[in-house]
């Protein structure tokens, strides 16, 4: 019903080269604004399963394994119009330090940016 995934990112940022589609450039950027920290790529939920913890609990274990490996920073990227997710990341105390426009090329969507939150542990 729910599932996470994510990587460490390391001291080195990822080098944006021309190859890369326009629509990924501003969430590489962000990324290589989180150096050292564990990034939480996805975290999501079926519709019909949110507020019965899991969000929390999964960002329990990001901050888990985020420990296991030797960092002291969790990293995400939430959409600007993902209101409930930025709900949860604040309470789980993420902070937002960046934003970026959404790139948008064929996609369909209302989202304006992507911002980059941080939470130390």
């Amino acid at each position: 019903v729910a599932g996470l995934t994510g990587y460490v990112i390391g001291p080195q940022p990822e080098p944006i080269g021309p190859g890369l589609p326009a629509m990924f450039r501003p969430l590489q950027e962000l990324e290589n604004q989180a150096l050292n920290s564990w990034y939480i790529n996805v975290l999501a939920c079926y519709p019909k399963h949110r507020g019965r913890g899991y969000g929390s609990y999964l960002l329990n274990l990001a901050e888990d394994m985020c420990r296991a490996d030797g960092l002291q920073r969790l990293s995400l990227i939430v959409a600007s119009n993902n209101s409930g997710a930025k709900r949860l990341y604040e309470r789980a105390g993420f902070i937002r330090i960046a934003k970026a426009i959404c790139v948008k090329e064929k996609w369909d969507t209302d989202m304006k940016h992507w911002e980059l939150m941080i939470k130390s542990i």
